[in-house]
């Protein structure tokens, strides 16, 4: 299928692949599955997508950006560091806990809005998922007035605010551990890693009323096919079926 990378000379080197740093696991799966496919080998930077963002427009030059937000891929489309970028996956927010917190899934907003609940969050700004539990609040406090006042003042960022070391452990697992949360807004895939690393957890879906759908983008490097050869990998049937395997929807 990925047609006669053996006698692309590009598919001889090893490309660079910067991914979102919540595209790790299921990114880790498709690089093996696409080697064993006949394609390149990568190197791998995770990391929030806009600080990744940043790094791209500032030189760095990647054979393919994976953004959790279209919108990074978009900002660098002008300066035509990337080729045409394409919507591969989608996911959702949802809401980690100590099971001592009693969060009721039915009672959302107002276990959400619960002072005493020790809330943790991704950085704003800086990472799409801060970005998208900003909107969670925003539509949090169209129906319950005070409440996006109230959970962005009191959200704990915890995690996004820069590009982690390779070897570093899990934000949300860390906090949960050294007893810096009670809480944790992430999105659906994460919390489904958290919760096989520590199972007495819960886990509560965000309500449909409340929910944000997050759309992540993919885009190759313009100039050599090793990254083009990757991004179609991705968008074909069998990188379809390991994203959707890591609990991923497809656009």
């Amino acid at each position: 299928m990925l047609m006669n990378s053996v006698l692309d000379q590009d598919a001889l080197r090893t490309g660079l692949l910067m991914a979102a740093g919540s595209l790790r696991a299921v990114m880790e799966v498709m690089l093996s599955a696409h080697l064993r496919a006949g394609g390149a080998a990568f190197e791998t930077v995770y990391g929030p997508s806009e600080k990744l963002r940043q790094s791209i427009a500032e030189g760095r030059t990647p054979d393919v950006f994976a953004s959790a937000s279209l919108a990074h891929l978009e900002m660098l489309a002008p300066r035509r560091l990337l080729g045409p970028s394409s919507v591969f996956a989608r996911n959702a927010l949802c809401v980690v806990a100590r099971p001592e917190r009693h969060f009721d899934a039915t009672k959302f907003a107002e276990c959400l809005c619960d002072p005493a609940v020790r809330l943790a969050t991704s950085t704003p700004g800086s990472d799409p998922m801060g970005d998208y539990t900003w909107q969670l609040f925003r539509n949090i406090g169209r129906q319950r007035p005070g409440a996006f006042e109230q959970l962005s003042q009191n959200a704990r960022q915890l995690s996004g605010a820069d590009i982690p070391a390779a070897n570093e452990r899990s934000p949300y697992i860390a906090a949960f551990e050294e007893d810096r949360a009670d809480a944790y807004v992430m999105y659906r895939t994460n919390a489904m890693l958290v919760k096989q690393a520590m199972p007495q957890l819960q886990l509560i879906p965000v309500p449909d009323a409340y929910n944000v759908h997050c759309a992540y983008g993919i885009a190759a490097a313009m100039e050599l096919s090793i990254g083009r050869h990757f991004v179609s990998f991705v968008l074909s049937p069998a990188g379809r079926k390991i994203l959707t395997q890591h609990g991923f929807e497809m656009p």
